[in-house]
């Protein structure tokens, strides 16, 4: 297991509704982890709030609908942690693998954001997120797995119009020839 500290880069619409105070941040390392560290932005459909989570090095993305629970800065970390392993699961990765992928992950921290261009990347998310849910019938009725995995098989420019799904599953197994030719 990796002893690296690992973050969620929240940004400021995140910071404010979970009532985390700029004094609690931190500055991010360099991530360790193979999906390395993972921004977390929260958006509206119609007048449903989701919060989004994606892998800076991947761009591999999740939503999770906001429920009557308040979503905190204790409440936040455990979320990501269920929705990372459920997505991991959702593509057939076996159990000891996602066990693995999570592991650095259980003790991070919190960061601001701090790459413009992974943001950039997080808002054309959003905009297919909010797509996807409304072409699905709204929040009340769209299969919200299917609108995930749908996100996860969109070409991205980013990693050399490679998939999500592609260059997640080659960092987890260690082979990485997808990122060589897509530097980031």
């Amino acid at each position: 297991m990796n002893d690296a500290v690992s973050y969620l880069k929240c940004t400021g619409e995140v910071q404010k509704a979970i009532g985390l105070d700029k004094k609690a941040l931190a500055e991010a390392s360099p991530a360790l982890s193979p999906l390395g560290h993972w921004y977390v932005h929260r958006f509206s459909v119609g007048r449903t709030k989701f919060f989004l989570f994606m892998s800076e090095v991947s761009l591999l993305s999740f939503v999770l609908q906001k429920s009557k629970t308040p979503v905190t800065t204790k409440t936040l970390p455990t979320l990501f942690l269920l929705g990372l392993s459920q997505l991991l699961s959702m593509k057939g990765i076996d159990a000891a693998t996602i066990e693995k992928t999570v592991a650095p992950y259980l003790s991070g921290r919190f960061a601001k954001t701090d790459s413009r261009k992974t943001l950039g990347c997080m808002n054309d998310l959003v905009f297919q997120y909010t797509a996807m849910v409304e072409q699905g019938g709204g929040a009340a009725s769209c299969d919200l797995s299917d609108v995930i995995w749908r996100a996860n098989e969109i070409p991205q420019r980013t990693l050399g119009w490679e998939k999500s799904w592609v260059v997640t599953q080659s960092l987890i197994e260690g082979t990485d020839p997808v990122l060589k030719s897509a530097s980031r």
